[in-house]
């Protein structure tokens, strides 16, 4: 008798998934509600600094002493760290040196950099777009979870009566009424798909489940007619 149930290593693999998706997911959570609209209240005390002295970004981006740049030195002033987006946001505004015309690029920066200034560091659909991940990675955790739960009520056996367990059906399935089995699939992923002459087709996954080869070998002890070559349908009447 062989029997097969579900691979421990699948279903760590898969249950890591699932688990660094949740991972991802209280992460999303935690920056939507709280880190990021910290940071936008945080901007909005230190706004007023920001606004009055009309810098360039290449002046809030440059060294000021040895404690970092200007623009920290401003968030430091209300104990606070510059937001990382910020000083993306403002050094994609650094003047290219091919610009051809520095001085009409200079006045457009500053303009951007005002209206850069004016606005939250994160904004509204920043702040959805968190909820939305955060709401599709908790399903696809499920999803996953869901896969390796009910693969492990899952039973294949081979004995002497035939194919039987709760992956194979509420009857037993006589080693006869097997017509056909694709080996296609077997050794580079431990798949067979026993088509049953009843219509009916039944797919045996070494990956999933441990001890599918004992299952298969059983079949062929019963069945050597069956048995093919890689890349082959062997057919039975």
């Amino acid at each position: 008798m062989a029997e097969a149930k579900l691979n421990r290593e699948y279903a760590a693999r898969v249950a890591g998934v699932g688990t660094l998706l949740v991972g991802i997911c209280l992460w999303s959570l935690y920056d939507g509600q709280t880190a990021w609209p910290r940071q936008n209240r945080v901007m909005e005390r230190v706004r007023p600094a920001l606004l009055a002295p009309r810098l360039t970004a290449e002046a809030w981006l440059s060294p000021d002493g040895e404690r970092g740049t200007r623009l920290d030195a401003a968030f430091r002033a209300q104990g606070e760290k510059a937001p990382a987006k910020l000083v993306r946001k403002l050094g994609e505004l650094r003047i290219p040196d091919s610009a051809p015309d520095r001085d009409a690029a200079r006045a457009a920066q500053l303009e951007q950099v005002r209206k850069t200034l004016e606005q939250p560091v994160y904004s509204a659909r920043d702040l959805q777009t968190q909820f939305v991940q955060a709401a599709v990675t908790l399903a696809l955790a499920l999803c996953a979870f869901a896969a390796v739960g009910l693969k492990a009520f899952r039973r294949f056996v081979a004995d002497d009566t035939g194919l039987h367990g709760s992956g194979v059906g509420a009857r037993t399935i006589g080693y006869d009424e097997i017509r056909s089995v694709d080996w296609a699939r077997w050794d580079e992923k431990g798949i067979v798909r026993l088509a049953l002459k009843n219509g009916r087709r039944l797919t045996l996954d070494g990956w999933h489940f441990a001890g599918m080869t004992g299952v298969v070998e059983e079949i062929l002890r019963h069945r050597p007619e069956l048995r093919g070559k890689q890349h082959d349908t062997v057919v039975a009447g």
